[in-house]
């Protein structure tokens, strides 16, 4: 971890690095069900553009990068950064789910498209949540990524069980 992002986790507050900690967390239950509500990829961009509002950066060119298998792993790792920071500044349960759906897609593109976890879990723990998603994300786009992120561990027939 470098010394930025160590310096930013000093500054959190006890809540943040709670709800930081909750991002990386594998409790498929507390997260499961938020993801889904947000996760339609309109409503997803509405929600990311609203918390980038301010910042500098366009929520709907995160969630773009985040999709495209033409990203490169090295801005899938900062669009993650980007999710983790977006994840402790939100205001309320759909922004947090918003910002974690996009933590998520970027571990599950790289997963994906680039046969690499860009997560200090192994990427097996994740295995569950992303089957759920996978199959149960109301945009097929979205769902995608979580399906390809799958296949790179189970063969193909597998997903659905």
């Amino acid at each position: 971890m470098s010394d930025m992002e160590i310096s930013m986790l000093d500054r959190c507050t006890g809540r943040q690095l709670k709800e930081l900690i909750a991002l990386a967390s594998t409790d498929e239950k507390m997260t499961r069900n938020w993801l889904l509500e947000v996760g339609d990829l309109e409503q997803l961009e509405s929600l990311l553009t609203e918390m980038c509002t301010g910042a500098g950066q366009s929520g709907g060119a995160l969630l773009r990068a985040a999709c495209s298998p033409d990203t490169p792993v090295d801005a899938l790792l900062t669009i993650k950064s980007t999710a983790k920071r977006l994840a402790v500044a939100a205001e309320g349960p759909r922004q947090e789910a918003a910002a974690t759906l996009l933590y998520h897609l970027t571990i599950a593109a790289a997963l994906g498209h680039h046969a690499l976890n860009i997560s200090s879990k192994a990427a097996a723990e994740r295995l569950g949540l992303y089957k759920d998603l996978a199959t149960e994300l109301p945009d097929d786009e979205l769902a995608a990524i979580f399906e390809k992120a799958v296949g790179s561990f189970l063969p193909e027939s597998d997903l659905g069980s």
